[in-house]
């Protein structure tokens, strides 16, 4: 059936390198030699400017969320799949030999999807976390780590679709802070 291959074309979208895309055709065509040399919107937004560094944000923001509402099936596992697919995608992206972003974007569109309140309220921790330390892996890495116990406390119900979608979200976060390891290592060798 068409639906089993709903997660390979949800994980071709997430591989869509958005901030390459970008500064290749309107900026310096150097991101992956510039800054951090990541794909994400925080190197697009230091190495490409601010309006480069939104758009690649809201792109990637974009994989993870349209893709949830697009393609939706009676098949549970099936809506697993597409719900991880995206992050996946931009993190181990096909075309560029699966070193791609960190994922936190495309993370944050599939939260959104999921669930506005979770998403809102950990717009609202960013925000805090990057008022208080100006350093936007930090506000990245808590926010997305308290949206696991978030999710958890706002879910409806704990029913099989509630309890398999909260598995997926916490391997998605794991996978996120793995990314992140350099980056976690360098603020503990600042402290």
């Amino acid at each position: 059936m068409i639906e089993n291959f709903y997660p390979v074309f949800a994980y071709l979208l997430g591989s869509t390198p958005f901030g390459l895309v970008l500064s290749n055709l309107f900026g310096d065509k150097k991101l992956r030699q510039s800054g951090s040399k990541n794909i994400g919107s925080t190197n697009v937004f230091r190495t490409q400017g601010k309006v480069l560094g939104i758009l690649t944000f809201l792109l990637d923001f974009l994989k993870g969320f349209v893709i949830w509402f697009w393609i939706r099936t009676d098949n549970e596992i099936i809506n697993l799949l597409v719900m991880a697919a995206p992050v996946i995608g931009h993190i181990f992206p096909v075309w560029l030999k699966f070193k791609g972003g960190k994922g936190i974007a495309t993370y944050f569109g599939v939260l959104c999807a999921l669930s506005p309140i979770v998403f809102f309220s950990i717009v609202i921790i960013w925000g805090t976390m990057f008022f208080i330390t100006k350093i936007s892996a930090v506000a990245g890495l808590i926010s997305v780590a308290t949206s696991i116990i978030i999710f958890n406390y706002t879910g409806t119900a704990l029913c099989w679709n509630f309890i398999n979608q909260l598995y997926v979200l916490i391997a998605l976060v794991v996978l996120i802070i793995v990314r992140h390891r350099e980056n976690i290592k360098q603020l503990m060798q600042r402290s």
